[in-house]
Protein backbone atom coordinates (compact mmCIF):
# COMPACT_ATOMS: atom_id res chain seq x y z
CA UNK A 1 0.00 0.00 0.00
CA UNK A 2 2.80 2.56 0.12
CA UNK A 3 2.61 2.99 -3.79
CA UNK A 4 -0.81 3.48 -3.45
CA UNK A 5 -0.40 5.97 -0.48
CA UNK A 6 2.42 8.60 -2.22
CA UNK A 7 -0.07 7.92 -5.26
CA UNK A 8 -2.88 9.42 -3.34
CA UNK A 9 -1.06 11.85 -1.88
CA UNK A 10 0.64 12.89 -5.53
CA UNK A 11 -2.84 12.81 -7.23
CA UNK A 12 -4.53 15.17 -5.22
CA UNK A 13 -1.35 17.57 -5.55
CA UNK A 14 -1.46 17.50 -8.86
CA UNK A 15 -5.35 17.76 -9.18
CA UNK A 16 -5.55 21.00 -6.54
CA UNK A 17 -2.98 22.60 -8.48
CA UNK A 18 -4.43 22.13 -11.89
CA UNK A 19 -8.40 20.89 -11.57
CA UNK A 20 -7.80 17.19 -12.56
CA UNK A 21 -5.39 14.73 -13.00
CA UNK A 22 -6.27 12.81 -9.79
CA UNK A 23 -7.34 9.15 -11.53
CA UNK A 24 -4.23 9.40 -13.53
CA UNK A 25 -1.80 9.31 -10.56
CA UNK A 26 -3.84 7.34 -8.26
CA UNK A 27 -5.37 4.50 -10.86
CA UNK A 28 -2.46 2.24 -11.53
CA UNK A 29 -1.67 1.87 -7.84
CA UNK A 30 -5.23 1.19 -6.83
CA UNK A 31 -5.05 -1.31 -9.47
CA UNK A 32 -2.01 -2.83 -8.15
CA UNK A 33 -3.01 -3.48 -4.97
CA UNK A 34 -6.80 -3.91 -4.79
CA UNK A 35 -9.46 -6.26 -6.40
CA UNK A 36 -10.89 -4.34 -9.66
CA UNK A 37 -14.27 -3.07 -8.53
CA UNK A 38 -12.69 -2.32 -4.84
CA UNK A 39 -10.33 -0.15 -6.63
CA UNK A 40 -13.04 1.51 -8.68
CA UNK A 41 -14.85 2.28 -5.35
CA UNK A 42 -12.28 3.69 -3.86
CA UNK A 43 -11.30 5.59 -6.13
CA UNK A 44 -14.36 7.03 -6.86
CA UNK A 45 -14.52 7.27 -2.87
CA UNK A 46 -11.54 9.18 -2.84
CA UNK A 47 -11.94 11.50 -5.44
CA UNK A 48 -15.76 13.25 -4.56
CA UNK A 49 -13.82 13.41 -1.07
CA UNK A 50 -11.42 15.69 -3.05
CA UNK A 51 -13.58 17.12 -5.46
CA UNK A 52 -15.85 18.35 -2.30
CA UNK A 53 -12.77 20.14 -1.13
CA UNK A 54 -12.05 21.86 -4.20
CA UNK A 55 -15.56 23.13 -4.56
CA UNK A 56 -15.91 24.29 -1.34
CA UNK A 57 -12.81 25.95 -0.84
CA UNK A 58 -13.99 29.00 -0.11
CA UNK A 59 -17.15 27.57 2.01
CA UNK A 60 -19.51 27.63 -1.03
CA UNK A 61 -18.95 27.32 -4.67
CA UNK A 62 -18.79 30.85 -5.92
CA UNK A 63 -16.35 30.26 -8.57
CA UNK A 64 -18.87 27.24 -11.11
CA UNK A 65 -20.88 28.96 -13.79
CA UNK A 66 -23.56 26.38 -13.58
CA UNK A 67 -25.77 27.84 -16.73
CA UNK A 68 -22.62 27.14 -19.26
CA UNK A 69 -22.36 23.92 -17.10
CA UNK A 70 -25.12 21.91 -16.82
CA UNK A 71 -25.92 21.41 -20.57
CA UNK A 72 -22.37 19.81 -20.78
CA UNK A 73 -23.39 17.34 -18.21
CA UNK A 74 -26.61 16.73 -19.12
CA UNK A 75 -24.90 15.38 -22.70
CA UNK A 76 -22.46 13.57 -20.90
CA UNK A 77 -25.84 11.04 -19.79
CA UNK A 78 -26.04 9.89 -23.27
CA UNK A 79 -22.33 9.42 -23.62
CA UNK A 80 -22.06 7.25 -20.42
CA UNK A 81 -24.61 4.60 -22.27
CA UNK A 82 -22.84 4.70 -25.97
CA UNK A 83 -19.33 4.41 -23.92
CA UNK A 84 -20.28 1.18 -22.69
CA UNK A 85 -21.77 -0.02 -25.26
CA UNK A 86 -18.97 0.92 -27.20
CA UNK A 87 -17.00 -1.01 -24.71
CA UNK A 88 -18.66 -4.24 -25.29
CA UNK A 89 -18.30 -4.28 -29.23
CA UNK A 90 -14.51 -2.66 -29.62
CA UNK A 91 -11.39 -3.50 -28.10
CA UNK A 92 -10.54 -1.51 -25.17
CA UNK A 93 -6.63 -1.48 -26.34
CA UNK A 94 -7.63 -0.13 -29.57
CA UNK A 95 -10.68 2.69 -27.57
CA UNK A 96 -7.35 3.58 -25.40
CA UNK A 97 -4.75 4.27 -28.18
CA UNK A 98 -7.39 6.01 -30.62
CA UNK A 99 -8.47 8.50 -27.87
CA UNK A 100 -4.94 8.63 -26.83
CA UNK A 101 -3.92 9.85 -30.04
CA UNK A 102 -6.37 12.28 -30.30
CA UNK A 103 -6.23 13.78 -27.14
CA UNK A 104 -2.33 14.42 -27.42
CA UNK A 105 -3.04 15.82 -30.82
CA UNK A 106 -5.40 18.34 -29.26
CA UNK A 107 -3.53 18.97 -26.44
CA UNK A 108 -0.81 19.73 -29.03
CA UNK A 109 -2.70 21.95 -30.83
CA UNK A 110 -3.98 24.36 -28.25
CA UNK A 111 -0.53 24.89 -26.75
CA UNK A 112 0.56 26.18 -30.29
CA UNK A 113 -2.68 28.11 -30.48
CA UNK A 114 -1.31 29.74 -27.43
CA UNK A 115 1.87 29.96 -28.35
CA UNK A 116 1.11 32.12 -31.64
CA UNK A 117 -1.12 34.40 -29.03
CA UNK A 118 -4.56 32.98 -31.47
CA UNK A 119 -7.77 33.29 -30.58
CA UNK A 120 -9.18 30.13 -28.73
CA UNK A 121 -11.16 28.30 -30.69
CA UNK A 122 -14.84 27.32 -29.18
CA UNK A 123 -15.90 23.66 -28.24
CA UNK A 124 -19.66 23.31 -28.13
CA UNK A 125 -20.76 22.28 -24.55
CA UNK A 126 -22.47 19.12 -26.15
CA UNK A 127 -20.02 17.79 -27.66
CA UNK A 128 -17.59 18.27 -25.08
CA UNK A 129 -20.18 16.20 -22.30
CA UNK A 130 -20.89 13.60 -24.45
CA UNK A 131 -17.04 12.94 -25.57
CA UNK A 132 -16.56 12.52 -21.85
CA UNK A 133 -19.89 10.23 -21.28
CA UNK A 134 -18.50 7.96 -23.34
CA UNK A 135 -14.99 8.37 -22.13
CA UNK A 136 -16.02 7.72 -19.01
CA UNK A 137 -17.72 4.30 -19.32
CA UNK A 138 -15.14 2.76 -21.72
CA UNK A 139 -11.50 3.54 -20.91
CA UNK A 140 -11.85 5.52 -17.60
CA UNK A 141 -10.66 9.18 -18.84
CA UNK A 142 -12.92 11.98 -18.47
CA UNK A 143 -10.89 14.84 -18.12
CA UNK A 144 -9.75 15.54 -21.27
CA UNK A 145 -12.89 16.94 -23.17
CA UNK A 146 -14.09 18.91 -20.78
CA UNK A 147 -10.10 20.42 -19.49
CA UNK A 148 -9.91 21.64 -23.74
CA UNK A 149 -13.50 22.61 -23.72
CA UNK A 150 -13.18 24.92 -20.30
CA UNK A 151 -9.68 26.45 -21.82
CA UNK A 152 -11.08 27.36 -25.16
CA UNK A 153 -13.73 29.04 -23.43
CA UNK A 154 -11.02 31.12 -21.48
CA UNK A 155 -12.61 30.24 -18.31
CA UNK A 156 -10.04 32.02 -15.25
CA UNK A 157 -7.93 29.47 -13.36
CA UNK A 158 -10.12 29.62 -10.25
CA UNK A 159 -13.78 28.95 -12.43
CA UNK A 160 -11.32 26.26 -14.58
CA UNK A 161 -10.86 24.46 -11.16
CA UNK A 162 -13.89 24.52 -9.35
CA UNK A 163 -15.80 23.39 -12.79
CA UNK A 164 -14.11 20.53 -13.00
CA UNK A 165 -14.27 19.53 -9.48
CA UNK A 166 -18.27 20.21 -10.30
CA UNK A 167 -18.17 17.62 -13.34
CA UNK A 168 -15.86 14.92 -11.30
CA UNK A 169 -18.07 15.10 -7.99
CA UNK A 170 -21.25 14.60 -10.67
CA UNK A 171 -19.40 11.83 -12.56
CA UNK A 172 -18.17 10.35 -9.28
CA UNK A 173 -21.64 10.15 -7.58
CA UNK A 174 -23.08 8.10 -11.25
CA UNK A 175 -20.66 6.30 -11.61
CA UNK A 176 -20.61 5.08 -7.64
CA UNK A 177 -24.64 4.45 -8.04
CA UNK A 178 -24.41 2.21 -11.39
CA UNK A 179 -21.59 0.43 -9.78
CA UNK A 180 -23.73 -0.55 -7.02
CA UNK A 181 -26.48 -1.78 -8.83
CA UNK A 182 -24.01 -3.47 -11.56
CA UNK A 183 -21.63 -5.32 -8.85
CA UNK A 184 -23.33 -6.76 -5.71
CA UNK A 185 -19.81 -7.53 -4.20
CA UNK A 186 -18.94 -3.25 -4.72
CA UNK A 187 -17.85 -2.10 -1.33
CA UNK A 188 -15.49 0.53 -0.03
CA UNK A 189 -12.85 -1.28 2.92
CA UNK A 190 -12.41 1.84 5.68
CA UNK A 191 -9.24 0.11 6.61
CA UNK A 192 -7.39 0.96 3.61
CA UNK A 193 -9.22 4.04 2.48
CA UNK A 194 -9.15 6.15 5.52
CA UNK A 195 -5.51 6.53 5.37
CA UNK A 196 -5.20 7.32 1.81
CA UNK A 197 -7.87 9.98 2.38
CA UNK A 198 -5.93 11.48 4.85
CA UNK A 199 -3.14 11.96 2.34
CA UNK A 200 -5.26 13.29 0.12
CA UNK A 201 -6.42 16.41 2.67
CA UNK A 202 -2.54 16.96 2.72
CA UNK A 203 -1.95 16.66 -1.14
CA UNK A 204 -5.07 18.87 -1.61
CA UNK A 205 -3.86 21.61 1.01
CA UNK A 206 0.02 21.86 -0.72
CA UNK A 207 -2.02 21.81 -4.04
CA UNK A 208 -3.97 24.94 -3.02
CA UNK A 209 -0.95 27.03 -2.31
CA UNK A 210 0.80 25.54 -4.96
CA UNK A 211 -2.61 26.58 -7.38
CA UNK A 212 -2.88 30.72 -5.73
CA UNK A 213 1.25 30.45 -6.86
CA UNK A 214 0.36 29.96 -11.10
CA UNK A 215 -0.41 33.02 -13.24
CA UNK A 216 -2.92 32.48 -16.07
CA UNK A 217 -0.83 31.80 -18.63
CA UNK A 218 1.70 29.15 -16.34
CA UNK A 219 -1.68 27.37 -15.22
CA UNK A 220 -2.68 26.74 -18.83
CA UNK A 221 0.47 25.75 -20.13
CA UNK A 222 0.84 23.03 -17.50
CA UNK A 223 -2.56 22.05 -17.49
CA UNK A 224 -2.50 21.52 -21.72
CA UNK A 225 0.92 19.68 -20.71
CA UNK A 226 -0.68 17.57 -18.72
CA UNK A 227 -3.59 16.79 -20.85
CA UNK A 228 -0.88 15.38 -23.31
CA UNK A 229 0.80 13.59 -20.36
CA UNK A 230 -3.21 11.60 -20.40
CA UNK A 231 -3.26 11.16 -24.25
CA UNK A 232 0.70 8.99 -23.65
CA UNK A 233 -0.66 7.48 -20.66
CA UNK A 234 -4.00 6.00 -22.49
CA UNK A 235 -1.72 4.92 -25.38
CA UNK A 236 1.27 3.38 -23.53
CA UNK A 237 -1.63 1.08 -21.57
CA UNK A 238 -3.86 0.33 -24.86
CA UNK A 239 -0.80 -1.07 -26.30
CA UNK A 240 0.40 -2.95 -23.01
CA UNK A 241 -2.99 -4.19 -23.01
CA UNK A 242 -2.90 -5.49 -26.82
Amino acid sequence: MALAAAAAFAGAFVQSTTGFGFALVLSPALFAVMDPVEAVMALLVLGLALSLLVLFERGRPDHVDWRALAPMLLAALPGLAVGALALTRLSKGVLQVAVGVAVMAAAAWQLRRRRRGAEPHPVPAGVAGFTSGVLTTSINVSGPPIVLWLEARGAPPAEFRASLAATFLALDVAGGALLLVAEESASVDIGKVAPLLALVIAGYALGALAFRRLDRERFYTLVLALVACTGVASVVAGLASA
